[in-house]
């Protein structure tokens, strides 16, 4: 059974980059990626994911509000913020949004 991971990320070398991560590795496969939030829901509900990458910073809505999003609408997928910031208060407040963990 393979782990459908959908990528919210705004950097195109990053996101295309995790895509050729996850589908090079055994058991995951990428679902979609997605160069903001806007559409959040019905991003989600096209790639179908079961674990979402979703980076913390992102333009217009935040990656915190897209995940206080998913999981109200989508409660079983699992969020992962990725972040290079190392601010305590962003974290925080993303892991009180519903996010699983998260990736810096």
């Amino acid at each position: 059974m393979e782990i459908n991971v959908a990528i919210f990320e705004d950097n195109k070398l990053i996101r295309e980059a995790l895509q050729t991560i996850i589908n090079g590795t055994s058991g995951f496969r990428c679902t979609g990626t997605f160069a903001n939030v806007n559409q959040v829901e019905a991003d989600v509900l096209f790639s179908k994911p079961d674990v979402i990458l979703m980076d913390i910073e992102m333009p217009g809505r935040s990656g915190i509000e897209a995940t206080k999003i998913i999981k109200a609408k989508f409660p079983d997928i699992k969020v992962l913020i990725q972040t290079v910031f190392n601010d305590n208060d962003k974290i925080f407040n993303a892991l009180c949004a519903g996010a699983s963990g998260y990736i810096l």
